[in-house]
């Protein structure tokens, strides 16, 4: 388990935010050696376009062309929807990112930012 925060500048909108948070992920993930990634997101555009074989024309196709680039270096790679509701501690991670001057990364622990929002989930899930 591992998790990062990084404060993206200047974003022209919220989708380019999420697919660049889930490109940086999968550069993250392998930085750290994983082959096996799931990737949940609340974008359900976005999470569709990087599952389908088609080119995606839109401001952010090239990221997303990016994304599929990244992924084949993956034993395996789920990409997921997730409701807004399921994806608090990514939010929270969000969220936190404005108090840090780059990139923070956690690993092995939970972020004290998260640790609220992943209890929940954890206790949910069991």
């Amino acid at each position: 388990m591992a998790a990062l925060t990084q404060i993206i500048p200047l974003p022209a909108s919220v989708e380019i935010v999420e697919v660049l948070a889930a490109r940086r992920a999968l550069i993250f993930a392998k930085e750290l050696g994983f082959d096996h990634v799931i990737l949940e997101g609340d974008f359900e555009i976005a999470i569709r376009a990087v599952k389908s074989e088609d080119y995606f024309a839109a401001t952010f196709g090239h990221i997303i062309t990016d994304i599929k680039a990244l992924s084949s270096q993956f034993r395996s790679v789920i990409f997921q929807h997730t409701c807004r509701q399921g994806n608090k501690v990514a939010h929270s991670l969000a969220q936190a990112a404005c108090n840090f001057y780059s990139c923070c990364t956690w690993i092995e622990e939970v972020p004290v930012c998260s640790f609220a929002d992943y209890s929940a989930e954890i206790i949910n899930t069991t």
